[in-house]
């Protein structure tokens, strides 16, 4: 007796199968590759998001330093070393504002300082006043009198997407301006 042959339909149809499970895999491993960069897509949203929000917090200062001049700059035009109470030191708290002191904005440069610190925490997402203290400076260079701002916001360890490849809890935007 001789085994049973396979008929050329059925060989066929076999084949067919095969062709559809290599479509299924190549359709797999595009779908798999397109949900990966939509996932770096959001990440680099979101990143984007947080640098414009940064730089607008320190525009924002800049602003109302340029509206103060007659406190932050000296009678020759230099700004003065401490920027007439608007310096802020690494690691220096800001002072304690209430709504009142920010509408409408004090006059007080220490106050607005501080109203400035609070606008930042409502307009970057879970900026807690530790990252405040620790990372937001602004200060001037003596020498080029140029005024320095520094804003930072929060990311999980090692998602800071900024040139310096820092790996650190946190991103920093500086804004660098004369007056």
């Amino acid at each position: 007796m001789h085994a049973p042959s396979l008929s050329k339909s059925s060989r066929v149809s076999g084949f067919g199968l095969i062709e559809v499970l290599v479509a299924v895999l190549l359709v797999s491993i595009g779908l798999l590759g397109a949900a990966g960069m939509h996932v770096r897509a959001v990440e680099y949203t979101m990143d984007t998001e947080r640098r414009q929000m940064a730089a607008m917090v320190a525009s924002e200062l800049m602003e109302t330093m340029r509206s103060d001049t007659t406190t932050v700059l000296q009678a020759t035009g230099a700004p003065k070393t401490d920027l007439g109470g608007y310096t802020k030191a690494k690691d220096a708290a800001l002072p304690t504002v209430t709504t009142a002191d920010c509408m409408p904005l004090s006059s007080d440069p220490g106050k607005r300082l501080g109203c400035w610190g609070a606008r930042a925490k409502r307009v970057i997402p879970e900026l807690p006043d530790a990252l405040i203290t620790s990372a937001f400076t602004v200060g001037v260079d003596a020498t080029t009198n140029v005024v320095a701002i520094t804003v930072a916001w929060p990311v999980k360890k090692g998602q800071c997407l900024n040139a310096s490849g820092n790996d650190d809890d946190y991103c920093t935007y500086t804004l660098r301006s004369r007056l």
